[in-house]
């Protein structure tokens, strides 16, 4: 990861896109990518913070911050349009 800002963020776009695209519906995907990459960029801050830039774990972070990020954002879209992802 070092101090290569943009390709870290790859992670965070991908996993937040799929995140949305397994809710349906192109406003969905869109949520989750852009929540992808806030929490990565949010992870990659962190990780540089406390030292660790290289590994799995610095990987592993980053897609859980992407994933928590895209969950978020999908999430906030629901309520903002008046709809919830809940199945009945």
């Amino acid at each position: 990861m070092g101090d290569h800002f943009w390709p870290a963020l790859y992670p965070g776009l991908i996993v937040g896109l799929l995140y949305g695209l397994s809710l349906r519906g192109l406003a969905n995907a869109v949520a989750g990518a852009l929540g992808g990459l806030v929490g990565s960029a949010l992870a990659y801050w962190a990780l540089l913070t406390f030292g660790i830039t290289e590994g799995l774990v610095s990987v592993a972070g980053m897609v859980v911050l992407a994933v928590l990020g895209a969950f978020c954002a999908t999430h906030l879209y629901a309520r903002m349009v008046g709809t919830t992802s809940e199945r009945k």
